[in-house]
């Protein structure tokens, strides 16, 4: 959605189209101070400014059944879900995990717990025709060091993974490009973490033990 279509007044707009931002997704990878240097705006404008992109974003979310049927409406978000590409747990969950709330995994030691938190990661960024969202990932680390080396091991044998996923499409997602990471060693660091830190594109992928669905 483009700057001019928010229910802005006129000269926030103005402000925020001289900063070089042209739509609501570029506006939404800002935090409020961020906006506020670009734009010059106060910081009461530039909530509205986030607000107003916010709301642009998600739509009213009424559509009715003909419009779903043809396709000119994307399905409701409450309903929308993300595989978790293995057609298994796909099934078991109806479909993947829902996209409008927080998802907690349990399990004891080696459940596989960190393994499916990596995957999602990477499934989220696939198109929506594959069962992805085509956005990005935060994965908020608990652990001393980051899995790397399990991702990359993930990443490189996604053509296998993912037969359904054309091979030429794949090797277009730069998977190690759109994940972002950040240590929490502790509650402490864990909330200003969750509270403040920039999703990708606006959406939220996961983090070790409590995967957060993006929304």
């Amino acid at each position: 959605m483009d700057v001019d279509q928010l229910d802005l007044n006129p000269r926030i707009v103005a402000a925020v189209k001289k900063a070089k931002l042209q739509s609501a997704r570029e506006v939404l990878r800002l935090s409020g101070p961020d906006l506020q240097r670009l734009t010059g705006l106060s910081g009461i404008d530039a909530r509205r400014v986030l607000q107003a992109a916010s709301l642009g974003l998600r739509g009213s979310g009424v559509f009715t059944a003909l419009q779903l049927y043809q396709q000119r409406a994307r399905f409701p978000v409450q309903h929308q879900r993300l595989s978790l590409g293995c057609p298994v747990l796909d099934r078991l969950l109806r479909g993947g995990l829902p996209l409008d709330g927080i998802t907690e995994l349990a399990g004891c030691s080696s459940a596989g717990k960190t393994q499916l938190a990596l995957q999602l990661c990477l499934a989220v960024q696939l198109p929506q025709q594959h069962g992805g969202l085509e956005a990005g990932a935060v994965y908020i680390c608990t652990e001393d060091v980051f899995p790397d080396r399990r991702l990359q091991q993930l990443i490189t044998h996604q053509p296998r993974l993912r037969a359904g996923v054309p091979g030429e499409l794949l090797s277009k997602v730069r998977f190690g490009d759109q994940i972002f990471i950040e240590h929490a060693a502790d509650v402490g660091h864990l909330l200003p973490s969750s509270a403040h830190r920039p999703h990708p594109d606006g959406r939220q992928g996961g983090h070790q033990n409590r995967p957060g669905c993006p929304g």
